[in-house]
């Protein structure tokens, strides 16, 4: 179950129960867990990144300077080549999950590029996500960073082993000013700290809170 505590609302309430939901937060919140989980109790079409195909990741980690912008450039074109991609897809089925807003390119890039390249990284962005199919929910997982940080440990990806505390501070700092200020898109923002969604009770309480329980339209 998900305790009361650890839910909050951002954004519009939600017109009818959500069809193509975003799960979005920092590294190690438990995004893919969750979006496997969506999927498979839906039926959902997956959009997930594939960040491992980013040739720059690993030495991002290790000289983010140097690498940053090769970096952003790589994800957010691969992230916009998935976007439109799923977009012209026909809608066979109800319902689709992703692990990532596209918005989160944004995000990345306003604190690992300097100005002159996040003017560049910016303009580019503004022309491709206007074709960027819009999410009906946002579910924010977040946690305490020494959570996330033993996370990332147990999962033990050579390439995240570089990641510093305060990096991760930074990014789940931005990640709650984005969606505080959200007022386009509802958001349901969830502390994972005492949540496994890993337990299929409590994906089905998930989807009940959201208007997707047994027998929903």
């Amino acid at each position: 179950m998900i305790p009361v505590h650890a839910l909050h609302r951002h954004g519009p309430t939600p017109a009818r129960p959500p069809r193509y939901l975003v799960v979005e937060g920092p590294i190690g919140v438990g995004k893919t867990t969750l979006v496997r989980a969506l999927a498979a109790r839906l039926d959902a079409r997956t959009v997930l990144e594939v960040f491992e195909e980013n040739p720059f990741l690993a030495r991002f980690y290790e000289d983010r300077e140097r690498y940053a912008f090769p970096t952003e450039m790589f994800f957010l074109m691969s992230r916009f080549q998935q976007q439109e991609l799923f977009a012209q897809e026909d809608l066979l089925r109800r319902f689709a999950v992703s692990d990532y807003l596209f918005e989160k390119c944004r995000l990345f890039a306003s604190f690992t590029l300097d100005s002159s390249e996040y003017t560049l990284f910016a303009q580019m962005y503004d022309v491709l996500s206007r074709q960027v199919p819009t999410p009906d929910l946002v579910l924010h997982l977040h946690a305490p960073v020494p959570i996330l940080l033993d996370r990332i440990a147990t999962r033990g990806r050579d390439y995240e082993r570089g990641i510093e505390r305060s990096y991760l501070e930074t990014l789940d700092q931005r990640y709650r000013a984005l969606f505080r200020q959200q007022d386009s898109t509802a958001v349901l923002s969830i502390d994972t700290s005492e949540v496994d969604f890993r337990d299929p009770a409590t994906v089905d309480h998930l989807l009940a809170i959201v208007g997707l329980g047994e027998g929903c339209a």
